[in-house]
């Protein structure tokens, strides 16, 4: 596993800006440890020319074997699929832009919005939503200037969640983390703050003790992270989601169901009964959205259901999440169910697979 079993033994390697300092941006890093030929290797850079490289040293030594279809090292080496026209697939499939009043802030939902505090990641994840923005200006770039959001929050006093996603925003600055977070404890409608972070998976060291208590300080704060393979859970991510928990900042996970990554019912299984162990609540199972440059994981609605149904099968209740996926243009989530009832006997009793798939009717209330 060179570089990363070298890179181990180095005394920064538990610091979470040594990790920052030593990410892979190169993609014939990748290529190199891979041991890619000329021609994959070239069909790598091509792809990275347009939707670049980022991986935390961390993150990639998580996987088991230096092979391109390895589940860690998919979601971060790029594909040439990626650059592949598609009629499906949109830069912005959830029409984000049109749902943005003012720069940096998406208004859909009538009692919530989200903020996109900075486009900063630690590792760029070749399924993103929004990966339209992928770009090294984009991930330098200042943070952004919150007061037209703010300023729009205050003037709509129904929106009682803020959703701060990006990016990653865990990776603001402190001052400016922690300013934000002030600003919004100062509108009084504000009942909830939500972070949308994958740093516990893939830089978990970022997550201190003492981050963890001044984000935990002020509003109601819940983090909503995406762990997506069992081998993503380490003693480092339970770590640092104790931290979260001590803080008291309950922790969900929002998994992307992506074709040849966790698309059977063990690993699906395994990851969400390790979260359960990782006290972490397996919260949203997503269809992929038909984002421009990810098609290529999409697994259809169709194999998501017959997967949920397999883990409904297997699991406690508390490991299943619920499987969903966003309507196209901004018409919001839809949360999906396997279909359970399979017929009704004459006198209109109403037939239902149990969890064996035998038929069982349920005797409806009498008048």
């Amino acid at each position: 596993m060179e570089p990363f079993d070298t890179w181990k033994q180095d005394p920064g390697w538990t610091d979470w800006r040594w990790q920052l300092r030593h990410a892979v941006r190169d993609p014939a890093v990748l290529s190199r440890w891979l041991g890619l030929t000329p021609a994959a290797a070239a069909a790598v850079w091509r792809t990275a020319q347009r939707y670049p490289v980022l991986a935390t040293p961390y993150y990639l030594a998580l996987a088991e074997h230096a092979d391109p279809a390895d589940p860690i090292v998919r979601q971060v080496l790029p594909d040439p699929r990626e650059l592949l026209p598609d009629a499906d697939g949109s830069p912005d499939p959830l029409a984000e832009g049109r749902d943005s009043p003012v720069p940096g802030l998406i208004h859909r939902y009538p009692d919530r919005a989200l903020l996109v505090a900075t486009q900063r990641c630690a590792v760029l994840c070749r399924h993103c939503l929004r990966k339209r923005a992928w770009s090294p200006a984009a991930a330098d770039a200042p943070p952004a200037d919150f007061g037209p959001a703010l300023a729009y929050l205050r003037e709509h006093a129904g929106i009682r969640e803020v959703l701060i996603s990006g990016g990653d925003p865990l990776l603001l600055p402190e001052d400016t983390l922690f300013g934000l977070l002030a600003a919004l404890q100062a509108l009084p409608q504000i009942e909830i703050v939500r972070l949308g972070s994958r740093l516990p998976v893939v830089l978990p060291q970022r997550l201190t003790p003492e981050f963890c208590a001044r984000l935990g300080a002020g509003l109601p704060v819940w983090l909503a992270t995406q762990f997506n393979h069992p081998r993503e859970l380490t003693p480092e991510t339970a770590q640092a989601v104790g931290n979260l928990l001590r803080a008291g900042i309950p922790v969900v996970n929002q998994t992307v169901l992506l074709r040849g990554i966790n698309d059977d019912a063990p690993t699906l299984a395994a990851l969400c009964t390790g979260l359960l162990r990782q006290r972490v609540k397996p919260y949203y199972l997503f269809h992929g959205d038909p984002v421009a440059g990810t098609l290529h994981f999409r697994t259809g609605v169709e194999a998501g259901l017959a997967l949920l149904e397999e883990l409904e099968r297997s699991v406690s209740g508390l490991a299943v999440p619920a499987f969903a996926f966003d309507l196209p243009g901004g018409g919001g989530k839809v949360r999906l169910e396997p279909s359970w009832r399979c017929g009704a006997l004459p006198d209109g009793t109403v037939v239902y697979r149990d969890r064996q798939g035998q038929p069982r009717p349920y005797p409806a209330p009498r008048p």
